[in-house]
């Protein structure tokens, strides 16, 4: 299960989701990358805290989308 979804709002073509998704799998602490272009949904699941979100977070805005966390999708909660 993903530890974090985030709404990119700007996800337009299966090329933005590859390029988002090769992105983020570059970082040495994430597991696994979801891109649902379509609901424009990011599902990463990831080792760490609030620093490896951050960076997460600063790799979606590099690959040029906005993105923020999905209502009721808290990495903070159990």
């Amino acid at each position: 299960m993903p530890d974090v979804t985030f709404m990119v709002s700007d996800l337009a073509s299966a090329e933005d989701s590859e390029k988002l998704e090769r992105a983020l799998g570059r970082l040495d602490f994430v597991n696994l990358v979801n891109v649902d272009s379509e609901k424009g949904l990011v599902a990463v699941s990831y080792e760490g805290g609030e620093t490896e979100l951050a960076r997460i977070e600063d790799a979606i805005e590099e690959a040029g989308h906005d993105a923020k966390p999905s209502p009721g999708a808290d990495p903070d909660v159990d």
